[in-house]
């Protein structure tokens, strides 16, 4: 349904109590439609479970390793940013970084590695790429940056 909005606002986008606003055509046209909450399937559990574990993983893990990681996301921020203006947007965290080489791991050998249940046990028997900031940049999981063979920290202890 299209909306008019009175005392000059335009349009605008979001949710309010159980409507949800959008707005099209560079703020021309807003639309309104009622706010329905999706049904949660395996999907959306299998999910739930892998992020919980990924983050359980995190807040375990060195935190010299966890250093290195945010050393890394930082020289990534300055080193690796588009330099096309259009495509520019927030460069990742450090947390982000780590989940991101955690799913790279998992799609290199998905029939032995299961991230809702993989600890950092594993990944040192296991020999991973991950055990170490640099593992990843050598594995192709990171781009390059400056003096990344200084980020040797081992994720434990």
């Amino acid at each position: 349904m299209k909306v008019e909005f009175e005392n000059g606002v335009s349009t605008y986008s979001g949710k309010y109590k159980e409507v949800v606003y959008q707005s099209w055509l560079s703020n021309q046209l807003c639309l309104v439609r009622k706010y329905a909450y999706p049904t949660l399937g395996e999907v959306h559990q299998n999910m739930s479970e892998i992020s919980q574990n990924l983050n359980s993983i995190y807040l375990a893990a060195n935190p010299l390793y966890l250093a290195d990681f945010k050393t890394y996301a930082a020289k990534n921020a300055r080193e690796n940013v588009p330099r096309v203006k259009q495509l520019l947007h927030p460069m990742p965290t450090s947390k982000s970084l780590f989940i991101r080489c955690m799913w790279e791991w998992h799609l290199s050998d998905p029939g032995h590695i299961d991230l809702k249940t993989v600890t950092i046990a594993d990944i040192i028997t296991l020999d991973s790429t991950l055990r170490r900031v640099v593992g990843c940049v050598e594995a192709g999981y990171l781009k390059k940056v400056s003096g990344y063979n200084a980020l040797n920290n081992n994720i434990q202890v």
